[in-house]
């Protein structure tokens, strides 16, 4: 087994050391799963409402502890961890309220048969791959719906959160006496494939980049397991020339800077009309300027992030704010504007993970539509006009993503689905579709007398 360190990227303390579970270990953890899941299936809906209800409270009970932990592991300022504990219990009751009636058996109103409905059946133990930027909601956005489709989980966590992951799986040790809903297997690349080639293993999430996401699709596909991916994102917010600037300008930063602009989903591209550009840049750089940043999740992403900006500015980027880190232990990286007066089509696929915002000035909608469309990603995205009968018909028919909005940024609710298209993946998580990537609809018919 090999170990490895957990470290404070604010200040480059070592804060853990652990041991990656092993095959034998995780074959364990997998058969084990596998017996509560024969008894978890069997459950009632209202029974494992009541676990999803506990669930939630305990997550506000370790709401502090859980903050303080993705704080020092990966930086996240304590608010917003705060605020993630609290999106996660959120979406524990709204599922533990909303999942009966979702997978309710449906009749089928017309077939050869003297009845036939279509019912919705637990697959088994989903391997739940996790990343490190939102430790607990990426876990519990998928963990919700599967548990309450009668689902059991083996979560493989990202090494760097791996004390949040451990907090995790204690939290749901304590859920239940008689079986676990949930067992962390802090496992290595090579074993994680070898637990998707299980025979227990009935399905397979995955979060993280479209590399990673490539090989797990590679094994899963090899070993027939049904796959969900949420993979990497160059968001494109559209600015047209009747839109409101300076509301533009404030909701793209804070797209921008969504857990200090480590997220798939956040706004990386902003794409804005020429007759509005200076006047959009201004209040863009201002809001930018006055935004607490934390440090990167790591000094390998700080790395990473001066190797971009240093990349942007070779293909015709003007940086205008920010764009050199500060010397020092920690991982941390200035807000970053970098605006390009001319396209370069190496930007569109460029998925800049960190506080570094690039603006193209466009000459139309139809080229600023063509500049957003030509990424290979195409998670989310939006349009900022005063017509908003014209931005929701250019969102639904025109922009490449697979969750857009008008004069808004994107926002991951339970309530409505999640999920990309092209590189950014396939599947989809939350909302009624999200709960039914991991259930057998099922044909049930009765031949007649």
């Amino acid at each position: 087994m090999n170990a490895f360190s957990t470290v404070n990227p604010a200040t480059g303390a070592t804060l853990n050391t652990y041991q990656h579970t092993s095959w034998e270990e995780a074959k364990k953890a997998i058969e084990a799963a596998s017996e509560d899941f024969k008894s978890w299936r069997q459950t009632s809906f209202e029974q494992r409402a009541d676990v999803l209800r506990k669930l939630a409270q305990s997550l506000r009970q370790y709401k502090t502890e859980l903050a303080q932990m993705m704080n020092q592991e990966m930086g996240k300022l304590l608010a917003e961890g705060k605020a993630e504990v609290e999106k996660c219990a959120m979406t524990c009751e709204y599922y533990a309220q909303e999942a009966a009636e979702m997978l309710q058996s449906q009749p089928a109103p017309s077939s050869p048969y003297k009845k036939a409905k279509v019912s919705f059946q637990p697959l088994g133990v989903v391997f739940s791959i996790m990343p490190w930027n939102f430790p607990l909601w990426q876990t519990i956005r998928f963990a919700a719906p599967a548990l309450m489709a009668g689902n059991v989980i083996l979560l493989k966590h990202a090494d760097l959160t791996a004390g949040t992951a451990a907090l995790i799986g204690q939290i749901f040790s304590d859920l239940t006496k008689n079986y676990k809903l949930l067992r962390n297997i802090q496992v290595n690349h090579d074993v994680a494939a070898q637990v998707i080639a299980d025979n227990h293993i009935r399905g397979v999430t995955f979060t993280g980049s479209s590399q990673g996401g490539r090989s797990v699709a590679i094994e899963a596909a090899k070993n027939l397991k049904k796959v969900v991916l949420e993979l990497g994102g160059s968001d494109a917010y559209l600015v047209l020339e009747d839109a409101d600037v300076e509301m533009a300008a404030k909701t793209c930063v804070k797209a921008r800077l969504v857990n200090c602009g480590q997220s798939c989903v956040a706004g990386k591209r902003f794409i804005v009309h020429e007759k509005v550009a200076k006047d959009f840049i201004h209040h863009f750089v201002n809001e930018m300027k006055g935004t607490e940043i934390a440090p990167l999740a790591s000094k390998k992403f700080q790395k990473t992030i001066i190797e971009q900006v240093e990349k942007l500015k070779s293909w015709g980027g003007k940086v205008v704010l920010g764009g050199t880190a500060p010397q020092g232990e920690g991982a941390y990286y200035p807000a970053t504007v970098v605006v390009f007066e001319k396209n370069h089509p190496k930007l569109h696929a460029e998925e800049v993970f960190g506080p570094v915002a690039s603006i193209l000035i466009a000459k139309n909608t139809q080229e600023a539509l063509d500049f957003a469309n030509s990424s290979p990603y195409g998670l989310g995205g939006g349009v900022f006009t005063g017509d908003v009968k014209k931005g929701e018909e250019l969102v639904e028919k025109e922009l490449q993503a697979g969750f857009v909005v008008v004069n808004d940024y994107v926002k991951s609710d339970p309530r409505i689905p999640f999920g990309g298209v092209k590189e950014s993946g396939y599947g989809r998580e939350l909302g009624h579709f999200g709960i039914l990537e991991f259930v057998n609809i099922k044909t049930v018919a009765v031949a007649g007398e």
